[in-house]
């Protein structure tokens, strides 16, 4: 399959918070052939952005549209606009400081060539939707979402949100049409395109007794003992959901669903707005949902995906929580261990050297954004050690609070300390105890001396 773009557009609504003679778009190096504002040609410029990124040759630079508005049509403040961005060409993957990749990849497997491709398997975290559109490509930014994607027929083509109609073509192509109506990070969309076995189903959220509809897209060459180790473990997606639904609040979207698909030199899951993607083996893209990802990608529907991440130095808070949640759920309901048990074992036995990362600092270096113990490991251990702090009780309304003050939103590190010490209900004494506590656990760079038994 010809991985290119014959003709792609993106609309933008947005409104302009002052008077804007010039702006900018994040945007890789597709071929821009036209860009209007409110309906009049724009001069555009593509630049690279600036400082560097990172000394790596590998390492993708981002890029910048610059657009100037014609001058009669310039966006006024509090006034919404309109720009349009035609485009072609052939999309690449982005390569982040950890040299892992992400964006518009070509669903390709195995690792070398010769090489059999089907589509792509699209995912955005951190940079990588700037790769296939152009957007404001910044976690605050978030925005609704149409995604239509126009494939040879036979093709499946997967966007966020539910799907508005699928469109048959007379020339042998077709059209999906995806819609999601609540705000979305631009890293959290999708346009995958590939070959699967693609099916519609329903689940029932029992909290709030809706019907949620359910798409799930496995890829076509998933042999059958991989299509029923998949299967079984979708099959347990609606359980997980409604765990998660019981202990945080409702589910936050109108759909749910899942893509399992071969994309080598990927390696990991990535919790697309309603449909957590799977990318199988590094090597091989032998395409694999493993029960406990799904858990910790499906959490993230509430902690990342609601409730998203400020800044890039707060996504400890998308994968603490959604790493803890995968500990608690496989806990009571997949024989794991204890949280409180894991939390001993790591503060154990975690060497002096792995506390030397914050999870809110990283050391200022955007290779350790997915580092796994500051980010995910230290994360967790924070909230499990405030739910030993406070008690049970507390800490789900924690959860809840959060999630009902900032759902569709951001937060930040600063205001996620200042909600759980305002939930602790603790005064005095103990309540300085605990904002030293979450300098240490979250701005510390050695290993914290206050833990739970200190309360």
């Amino acid at each position: 399959m010809a991985n290119e773009f014959e003709s792609a557009r993106t609309k933008i609504v947005a409104t302009a918070t002052q008077k804007l003679r010039e702006f900018s778009l994040d945007f890789q190096e597709l071929d821009v052939s036209r860009v209007t504002v409110n309906g009049r040609e724009a001069e555009f410029e593509q630049v690279e952005a600036t400082p560097d990124l990172s000394p790596i040759p590998e390492v993708s630079q981002p890029m910048k549209l610059v657009v100037e508005p014609h001058p009669s049509t310039r966006p006024k403040k509090g006034r919404e606009f309109v720009v349009k961005v035609r485009y072609s060409g052939d999309p690449q993957p982005i390569t982040d400081p950890d040299e892992s990749i992400e964006g518009w990849i070509r669903a390709c497997f195995p690792l070398d060539p010769p090489q059999t491709c089907d589509g792509a398997f699209v995912v955005g975290e951190p940079m990588g939707s700037q790769s296939w559109f152009p957007s404001n490509n910044y976690p605050t930014d978030k925005a609704t979402f149409d995604t239509l994607i126009r494939v040879p027929q036979g093709k499946t083509a997967l966007g966020v949100g539910e799907l508005a109609a699928l469109t048959q073509h007379g020339d042998g192509t077709a059209t999906w049409h995806w819609t999601e109506d609540d705000p979305t990070g631009t890293y959290l969309t999708t346009a995958t395109v590939g070959d699967f076995i693609y099916t519609v189903e329903s689940m029932v959220e029992n909290s709030t007794g809706r019907t949620l509809p359910v798409y799930n897209a496995i890829d076509a060459t998933a042999n059958a003992d991989q299509l029923a180790a998949i299967n079984a473990s979708l099959a347990r997606a609606p359980d997980q959901i409604n765990f998660f639904s019981d202990n945080y609040g409702a589910y936050p979207f109108d759909s749910t669903g899942a893509v399992a698909d071969r994309a080598t030199g990927v390696g990991y899951a990535l919790e697309v707005q309603t449909k957590p993607h799977y990318s199988g083996s590094f090597t091989f893209g032998t395409p694999s949902i493993n029960i406990s990802t799904q858990a910790h990608e499906l959490a993230h529907q509430w902690f990342g995906n609601s409730a998203t991440l400020e800044t890039w130095a707060d996504i400890w808070f998308n994968e603490g929580w959604a790493n803890w949640s995968d500990w608690y759920w496989s806990f009571l309901e997949d024989g794991g261990d204890d949280p409180a048990a894991i939390w001993d074992d790591l503060y154990a036995n975690t060497p002096d050297e792995d506390w030397e990362t914050a999870p809110a600092i990283l050391d200022g270096d955007p290779a350790n954004l997915f580092h796994f113990f500051p980010t995910y490991q230290r994360g967790a251990m924070t909230l499990q050690g405030y739910k030993e702090i406070v008690g049970d009780a507390k800490f789900f309304e924690l959860a809840r609070t959060l999630l009902d003050r900032f759902a569709y939103g951001n937060v930040s590190t600063e205001e996620f300390i200042a909600t759980a010490m305002e939930v602790s209900g603790f005064a005095g004494a103990d309540l300085a105890l605990l904002e030293d506590y979450f300098q240490q656990w979250l701005y510390g760079e050695t290993k914290p001396t206050i833990v739970p038994d200190d309360f």
